[in-house]
């Protein structure tokens, strides 16, 4: 009596399982169907937007091939655009956008595809310390995808894009953080030879004894990656950006806009 009770229950599930599958909802179907209608949308921020975010879908719900399919779409919408559909900002984000969600596809050529097109646009930018804002953004991907020394080699041409900023403050902090990137590539001559771009050897001494103090803290160099300030034990910001020497309990803290967000996330995201 148990056996064939278990068996009816065994035979009702089946049966109810594929009566869902038939009559249900295809959710994957309706998501084709949204990505179709986002290719025929005519601004290209738009239509890549749409087309990113149902990519980042696709992945998340296990279909890699379509989502692979759907970033080569993307791709063609941000190559075929006019130059002025995006600022510098929207396009380097389009690129690692591209690049961060192939990684996720498991499609690592064309990550690497997408990066090498972020480098390109990068280099378009002018004049030239227009792009030290954007290293950041293009650095993350890159020591993702290509390691430290391919990341460490953009950050100290960096330094030298950062020579031709006029005023020293923002210079210095362009100089700040690109040296503190190659310190995480573990490329500390790297980040000497930045900061020596600088000819005051006193504001170098403080700048890395800010930084040292900086890494202690926040426990054996694992540092907050893009960090728009230092707050060191003690040592205030301004001690080491600004001509001038502040009390050390001064409390100011300085931004810089080195380190604009090229991700998908902060860019192109949709919930």
């Amino acid at each position: 009596m148990r056996k064939t009770m278990a068996l009816l229950i065994v035979a009702v599930c089946i049966g109810g399982c594929q009566q869902n599958a038939v009559t249900g909802l295809d959710p994957d179907r309706i998501l084709h169907m949204a990505g179709e209608e986002a290719g025929l949308i005519g601004a290209p921020k738009e239509r890549l937007t749409r087309q990113l975010n149902i990519s980042n879908r696709e992945s998340s719900m296990g279909r890699k091939a379509d989502a692979r399919v759907t970033l080569g779409k993307a791709r063609e919408t941000l190559e075929k655009a006019e130059k002025n559909a995006f600022n510098d900002q929207e396009r380097l984000a389009g690129w690692i956008s591209l690049s961060e969600l192939a990684r996720y596809a498991e499609d690592r050529a064309f990550a690497n595809s997408a990066l090498d097109q972020a480098m390109a646009a990068l280099d378009q930018v002018t004049p030239q310390q227009e792009r030290c804002q954007y290293v950041l953004g293009v650095e993350r991907e890159l020591r993702e995808l290509r390691g430290d020394p391919a990341a460490a080699k953009l950050l100290v041409t960096a330094g030298n894009w950062a020579m031709e900023i006029p005023a020293q403050p923002m210079r210095r902090q362009a100089y700040l953080a690109f040296s503190r990137e190659l310190f995480r590539c573990n490329d500390y001559e790297g980040a000497r030879a930045v900061l020596r771009k600088d000819q005051d050897a006193a504001w170098r001494s403080d700048a890395l004894m800010a930084m040292s103090d900086n890494a202690r803290i926040e426990g054996y160099g694992q540092w907050s990656a893009g960090a728009a300030s230092y707050k060191a034990a003690k040592v205030p910001v301004a001690t080491v950006i600004g001509d001038e020497r502040m009390p050390l309990d001064s409390g100011v803290q300085v931004s810089t806009p080195f380190g604009k967000q090229l991700d998908f996330k902060n860019n192109y995201y949709r919930p």
